[in-house]
């Protein structure tokens, strides 16, 4: 019936349209031909005022004719519903009110935003009363500091607005949303008939109230937002003029450090145009150093933490080691081997040293002031260890090593253009250079990492030099920078020996505590540890003495930045991407994992000696331990794979590229490397099997992934592919147990040669050498008889182990006791 009524009221529009149009041609045409231009004009507007309005009055009669028809269509809908359809209809409307409730809500997620962009402010407002304080020797590392937490701060607060921006857009739609919630057509039947109504009157009101209720959260959490947003805008704009500030001043101060800051030495000073306008007191400078210091270990809560916690982790495990270290000091077997340098004798300072050594990876920024004080706790616990260790003219050339540390950190924070400062600066960068030199003749060479020492001294000379000519030539500034720096790179080339020689004595006797806890007291080679991790330990160490001296010449921002971009660009080949970090990771992993692999033998019982680890009673345990290094390989592997990011599927073009070498040439390769994994699940052959395979006889030595060594009896090892070992005959003289027949061939002359003495007397020499298989009797033959010579072989079984000795003494013992019985044995 709808559709009848619209066609038909289109029709009747089409034609009413269609008339009024003629009408005004017509009009048109009679005016144009009696009237000038003008009057033509206005005619025609007035015909299409009257067109208009007469389709307006049109459309108005179409819409009410078919709201009229809707309404005829919704009341006969209206017989048709029933009160289920209505209680459906209501339970969807407050689904949506409680689905617009639970976007539109705020939460403690706002409040947490809030928060931070409170902290963010105060820190901007810190940061700005900092930086705003000025004097002449400008200190641009505390303005690295500040313009790292200034960056900091602007990446949080660009989060933040990214969180805000997407938690604004998810209550607006739910604004949106909430207006058309009650537009359901059921809906509406049911709210405009008054009988129903009264039937869902208390729901209707519920609904009503929520709604009302919903307006205002939303209204109220997008003002709430907007003004979270406000915060963010102001804080992004602050933050913003402060890092251009900050890139100003370190422009102005690159160029202040290789300008000329002031005149030659050895020219007349002109008036002191910066230091006297800029000098402050000593108490404002001070109070700087405080307000910066402050303000770094504020923002370094955590990391503090963390170094907190390592400390108690640290002293705790030497409170549980302090039982081994008492019987080490008292020189005990058990322990006496390890040969710890600084553990046994100052445990508490040596973990100090530890953790003081570790800070240049949390304190790269830190200001000038913190840097100072932990290095002079340093250097003040190395000289209390090393005061019984070195001679007293070593001690004596670091104790003014030390000395002149604290003058030129203490001189670095006053530093001002003056002539006196000047000459004090000279003279203490000489000292530097004089007492560097004193201390690097004075230090035996045979002291362990001599050479380190050695090239951090003569980095610390040239420094000194520098500064010199640095001073002379009126680049007062970076005079100082080149100071601190020289007289810092030596310090710490001394100190961090000790701190890995530390690491060391931890780490052995971490081991012998493990070994003693698996019942294995045997001592072990501590120079097969020592060489592995020692280069890991060496990497550390010249990490450590680079960052901080890049940090003290403040250069370590522009190569950490340089660092780090190289490493984290996204490079492609071909259809894979990749990072240079990842594939930098992925070494390092594997390359720890081989060193675990190696170390985790001695936690098992190893001694380092294949002659003392392999007996009966443990070949299995030997087998085991094949069995795990395997496993920490392919986990070493696995994880590097995992670190890298490298994506499965691209795994398979690996696969295939290896699959396509293997065809090509690597099967040698490939069949070792399978031959290995089968021998060390197989159980056929074990470590300390003695064997004999290609011409080859010995004992085996080590199962690896692609060869086998066995160990002569003449001293030699031999390397056999595992491909050999699989497919060749290997004769295993100790797979079963470890005994073998020995045969002695000899002959006997005399006058009386009584078979019965002879047997008797083979049994009891036999019998009575030690590591013989008594159970099993010798065996005597005859093998030739005359009427005064006889010749025998006696066969019987001993240990495999000492089978040369036991015949050797099996001869020398049937010998004598022949020679008592009037016979000759030859």
């Amino acid at each position: 019936m709808f559709a009848k009524i619209n066609q038909y009221f289109s029709f009747f529009i089409k034609k009413r349209v269609i008339l009024y149009s003629l009408l005004s041609i017509g009009l048109g045409n009679l005016v144009f031909s009696q009237t000038n231009q003008p009057t033509v004009i206005q005619t025609s507007s007035s015909a299409k005022k009257i067109v208009s309005d007469s389709l307006a009055r049109l459309n108005r009669a179409k819409n009410a004719r078919i709201e009229h028809a809707l309404r005829l269509k919704m009341m006969e809908a209206v017989d048709t519903l029933t009160m289920s359809d209505y209680i459906m209809s209501i339970d969807r409307v407050n689904d949506k009110l409680n689905d617009i409730m639970d976007s539109s809500r705020m939460g403690f997620e706002v409040v947490r935003m809030g928060r931070t962009l409170d902290r963010i402010s105060n820190d901007i407002s810190l940061i700005r009363q900092n930086i705003g304080r000025r004097r002449s020797g400008t200190n641009i590392k505390n303005l690295y500091l500040y313009q790292s937490f200034t960056s900091n701060l602007e990446t949080e607060n660009d989060l933040i607005e990214a969180r805000l921006n997407k938690r604004y857009n998810t209550v607006y739609h739910a604004k949106l949303r909430l207006k058309t919630a009650l537009s359901d057509s059921i809906f509406r039947v049911m709210y405009a008939d008054s009988s129903l109504r009264r039937t869902f009157d208390k729901k209707l009101i519920r609904l009503e109230r929520k709604w009302v209720r919903e307006d205002s959260l939303t209204k109220d959490g997008i003002n709430t937002l907007n003004a979270l947003k406000v915060k963010v805008s102001d804080n992004a704009i602050t933050l913003s003029n402060m890092l251009n500030i900050m890139d100003n001043r370190l422009d102005r101060a690159g160029q202040k450090l290789f300008g000329k800051e002031t005149n030659f030495l050895w020219q007349k000073s002109l008036p002191d145009t910066v230091s006297t306008k800029s000098a402050k007191p000593i108490v404002n400078v001070l109070e700087n150093e405080q307000k910066a210091v402050g303000y770094y270990i504020n923002q370094t809560s955590r990391q503090r933490s963390l170094i907190i916690v390592l400390a108690i982790l640290l002293f705790v495990w030497l409170f549980m080691k302090r039982r081994q270290l008492k019987a080490f000091r008292k020189h005990d077997e058990t322990f006496a081997f390890l040969h710890l340098q600084y553990l046994n004798t100052h445990p508490v300072m040596s973990l100090f040293v530890v953790l003081l050594s570790l800070m240049p990876f949390f304190d790269a920024y830190a200001p000038t002031t913190y840097v100072t004080v932990e290095s002079l706790l340093l250097l003040l616990v190395v000289s209390v260890i090393m005061y019984e260790k070195w001679e007293r003219s070593v001690w004596g050339a670091w104790m003014m090593l030390v000395a002149l540390f604290i003058a030129v950190a203490v001189t670095s924070l006053f530093l001002e253009p003056t002539l006196f400062q000047r000459l004090w600066l000279l003279l203490l960068h000489a000292s530097i250079a004089v007492f560097a030199i004193r201390f690097i003749q004075k230090l035996a060479k045979e002291t362990p990492y001599f050479k380190w020492i050695k090239l951090a001294t003569i980095v610390s000379i040239a420094l000194a030099i520098l500064a010199i000519m640095s001073n002379l030539f009126g680049r007062f500034s970076l005079s100082g920078i080149l100071g601190f720096a020289a007289i810092f790179t030596i310090t710490q080339a001394v100190t961090l020996p000790i701190f890995a020689e530390t690491v060391i004595d931890m780490f052995l006797l971490q081991l012998q505590s493990s070994r003693l806890k698996k019942g294995t007291n045997k001592p072990f080679e501590s120079s097969m540890v020592t060489s592995k991790i020692r280069l890991p330990l060496l990497l550390i160490m010249a990490l450590l003495w680079l960052i901080m001296l890049a940090s003290n010449l403040t250069i370590y921002h522009y190569i950490s930045n340089g660092i780090s971009d190289f490493l984290t660009v996204t490079r492609t080949i071909g259809s894979i991407s990749f990072q240079m970090s990842s594939v930098l990771l992925f070494f390092v992993i594997i390359w720890i994992a081989h060193i675990l692999q190696r170390v985790i033998t001695f936690l098992f019982g190893e001694t380092g000696n294949e002659l003392e680890d392999v007996t009966a009673k443990t070949k299995g345990q030997h087998s085991r331990l094949l069995i795990t290094r395997l496993l920490v390989l392919i986990g070493g592997y696995l994880l590097a794979i995992a670190a890298s990011g490298l994506p499965i599927d691209k795994l398979t073009i690996i696969i295939g590229a290896l699959g396509v070498g293997v065809g090509m040439g690597l099967q040698g390769i490939v069949n070792n490397f399978v031959s290995g994994i089968i021998l060390i699940f197989d159980g056929s052959l074990q470590i300390g099997d003695d064997i004999e395979v290609n011409g080859q006889a010995g004992k085996v030595k080590e199962i690896g992934l692609r060869t086998s060594t066995i160990s002569t009896a003449d001293g030699a090892e031999v390397m056999i592919p595992n491909g050999i070992m699989l497919s060749q005959n290997v004769v295993n003289w100790t797979f079963s147990n470890d005994q073998r027949r020995m045969i002695i061939d000899f002959s006997l002359s005399g006058d009386e040669l009584d078979t019965n003495v002879i047997n008797d007397t083979i049994n009891d020499v036999i019998s009575q050498i030690p590591n013989v298989i008594t159970k099993n009797k010798p065996v005597i033959l005859f093998t030739k008889v005359h009427q005064d010579t006889c010749w025998l072989t006696v066969r019987f079984w001993s240990n495999i182990a000492n089978m040369e000795q036991v015949k050797s003494m099996a001869m020398l013992q049937l010998s004598a006791a022949f020679k008592a019985k009037n016979m000759k044995m030859e």
